[in-house]
């Protein structure tokens, strides 16, 4: 319809061109304002919808890098520790390992872990506020709500009664919702399984070797990671080598735009301090609200309870705390040499669980880190400014070797010969590793914390990770 106005022109609805005289009417102008009032709503609340849930979504701009952030709190079994990770987001669709970087992280730890507060479980949530208050200063304040926070509790939990380990949680999962963090879905501050532990450690020492996404499928590493309660071991397999390992520890993971094929098993009762327990005569029982039983008979006047070992030279008292119990071991040896005692406790240990061996282990490149590194370190096998370093099983025997013989050491570090002996035995005997065997053993890679906590960070950056049993896959 033709317009009977100065130019001419057929009505559009809109507004003249500045300084263009016409006659409007109202009702078109009124409804164009709406429009854009409208326009700029929706605008607004989209963009908060963006902001808010694309670190969770993952969702990000492919333009530009883009700042993220993941809190992961690790609740080992001998101390809890919080991780703060800073990515930078670039490929939305994840096509190629450039989509994300770590930019930075922060790291902080408290002892002991929250499963020694079994009797107590809001003390051990409260163990946790001054670190989760202090980590808040290394996220932007105006990203607080929008950073995710997880928790995942290890081997110290799994070896409690079921009830005490989730009344702890329960306590832990209330400080948690209500901290400035974003936290959708509190039933996930949970027990990590040992296939998790192990899983998320290995993702964390592929990805920053950088080899999780190129070409090449055979070039990915070994992951061994000695906690207090359990150790895990992990790595990848070709689709030939598949049949070579018990089919029950074999996982399909997906991280980002690639699936792996990965054996993993979680030793519980093997990690260091269960491993001592257990070599000293102690009895591990999760099912049971008292697992030290068969020791009572000796309790002391002094609350302690008694445990005689000749992993020890006789005489010598050492006093230590396993789980919410204090035990005292006297030492029963008569010989000076105690090596070959202790030698022989060990290997019957390690024989009663039954390793994995398997060529496909052996033969990529082998990263050990956390009590792997303390106990080299404990041992000056590794210089203290030293944060990665290459060793061999039998570096930690020749070190047993001269530890173990000198008359004071359980003035020193009393447990470090039993420790020594301990993971030469289970790499070799064990896992089934020549004594000369290369190891690279760290507590940091270029520069960054070795750690399941990154591989755990890593999962949450797309809604595409999973891992499944392969069995359960076909």
């Amino acid at each position: 319809m033709v317009g009977s106005g100065k130019t001419g022109q057929a009505k559009s609805g809109l507004p003249p061109p500045p300084g263009q005289e016409e006659s409007v009417n109202p009702y078109y102008e009124r409804q164009w304002r709406l429009r854009m009032i409208a326009h700029f709503v929706i605008m607004v609340v989209l963009s908060a919808l963006l902001v808010r849930y694309s670190p969770v979504l993952g969702i990000w701009s492919t333009s530009s890098a883009q700042d993220l952030f993941s809190v992961v709190i690790d609740a080992g079994s001998t101390g809890s520790r919080v991780f703060v990770y800073h990515f930078k987001a670039i490929s939305g669709d994840f096509h190629n390992h450039e989509g994300v970087r770590l930019e930075s992280e922060y790291f902080q730890s408290v002892e002991p872990g929250i499963s020694s507060y079994s009797k107590h479980p809001q003390q051990a949530a409260n163990s946790l506020k001054p670190m989760l208050k202090r980590s808040l200063k290394h996220v932007p304040q105006e990203l607080h709500d929008q950073t995710l926070v997880i928790l995942k509790a290890t081997a110290g939990l799994r070896l409690l009664p079921a009830h005490k380990a989730e009344a702890i949680l329960s306590k832990v999962r209330q400080l948690l919702v209500s901290s400035p963090y974003y936290l959708p879905d509190p039933g996930k501050v949970m027990i990590m399984s040992g296939e998790e532990e192990g899983l998320f450690g290995w993702i964390t020492v592929n990805f920053l070797l950088d080899v999780l996404w190129d070409d090449d499928d055979d070039n990915t590493v070994t992951a061994f990671d000695l906690g207090g309660g359990s150790v895990q071991v992990t790595f990848e397999l070709l689709q030939e080598q598949l049949d070579d390992c018990p089919v029950k520890d074999l996982y399909r993971v997906k991280l980002m735009h690639k699936s792996f094929n990965v054996f993993t098993h979680s030793y519980l009762g093997y990690g260091l301090k269960s491993a001592r327990f257990s070599i000293l005569g102690g009895k591990e029982d999760p099912s049971s609200d008292d697992p030290y039983d068969d020791t009572r008979s000796h309790l002391l006047k002094d609350g302690l309870v008694a445990m005689d070992s000749d992993c020890f030279p006789e005489g010598v008292r050492i006093d230590f705390t396993h789980g919410e119990t204090n035990f005292t071991v006297r030492g029963a040896n008569v010989n000076a040499n105690i090596l070959p005692t202790v030698e022989t406790k060990v290997r019957d240990f390690v024989a009663a669980e039954g390793f994995i061996q398997s060529p496909a282990l052996e033969s990529r490149d082998l990263h050990l880190f956390s009590y792997f590194f303390d106990v080299a370190r404990w041992a000056r096998l590794i210089p203290w400014n030293e944060h990665h370093y290459q060793l061999t099983p039998a570096s930690y025997y020749a070190a047993a070797k001269s530890y173990c013989l000198q008359k004071n050491f359980p003035e020193k570090r009393p447990f470090l010969c039993m420790d020594l002996i301990y993971i030469y035995v289970m790499l070799t005997q064990g896992v089934g590793l020549p004594p000369d065997k290369p190891l690279i053993v760290e507590t940091k890679l270029l520069g960054r914390e070795v750690s399941w906590s990154l591989g755990a960070a890593l999962s949450t950056l797309s809604e595409d990770f999973f891992f499944e049993q392969i069995s359960l896959l076909q």
